[in-house]
């Protein structure tokens, strides 16, 4: 049953990707502009007294909604174009249909996080940029790892569930763009509670943050696969 299931997932992942390998403007339109403000942001929020760790929130926020909204799209927006129907008329199940689908915006979302963190981490290790002369590379890493892989997976879980609880693409969309900015503004102001001191102070606070958002992360995929009935994935407004 699992194998089934995990190889019916597939299916979907695979189709999500093509039809996004298909949309040629979505990786300029996307990852230029994320990899172009990390290059320019260290150099702008660097020597602030939280400047490292606000380029961090920043970076990841894009990465955070966009991959939210593709989620969303995925399931309310092929719900309106009927092209859900068609899927769940098939043998896959309904369990599949969304884990593929949130499986594909996951990768997604890590892959834009990785393009917004990486003109950083290059910079810092052609040499140290001012103000982040206290976080080497490993600890940037880390905090991609710990904290920025989780975050995508709670926004795309989130984004999923606010697609089957609302029979409209556009208020799906609306409220998962508000859950997305809402994200990004909490992050922000608990930067402000992150350790000053030491790295291994900074580590300990972003492995325990992380932790928290797997938490979040595995209550939120098992309310979605527990929520995933067929009358409710197809459900519109009338």
């Amino acid at each position: 049953m699992r194998t089934d299931l995990f190889r019916d997932s597939l299916v979907i992942f695979v189709k999500e990707w093509r039809e996004w390998s298909a949309a040629r403007t979505l990786w300029p339109a996307s990852v230029a502009p994320i990899m172009a403000w990390g290059a320019v942001a260290p150099h702008l929020l660097g020597q602030l007294e939280r400047g490292p760790l606000m380029v961090g929130v920043l970076l990841a926020g894009l990465p955070l909604v966009l991959s939210a909204i593709l989620s969303a799209d995925s399931l309310a927006g092929e719900r309106e174009r009927r092209t859900l129907e068609t899927l769940l008329a098939s043998r896959l199940s309904e369990q599949a249909i969304l884990l593929g689908k949130m499986s594909a915006a996951v990768v997604l979302g890590w892959m834009l996080l990785l393009s917004a963190a990486t003109p950083v981490i290059l910079q810092q290790w052609l040499g140290p940029i001012a103000g982040f002369e206290r976080l080497n590379i490993a600890t940037l890493l880390w905090g991609l790892l710990a904290v920025g892989a989780p975050c995508v997976v709670l926004a795309v879980t989130t984004g999923a569930l606010i697609a089957l609880y609302t029979s409209s693409a556009r208020v799906a969309l609306f409220l998962t763009i508000v859950f997305g900015g809402m994200l990004v503004l909490i992050a922000f102001g608990a930067l402000f509670w992150q350790p000053g001191g030491s790295g291994e102070l900074l580590v300990g606070s972003l492995t325990l943050t992380g932790l928290v958002v797997l938490a979040l992360d595995i209550t939120l995929t098992i309310l979605l696969l527990i929520s995933a009935r067929r009358e409710r994935m197809i459900m519109t407004g009338g």
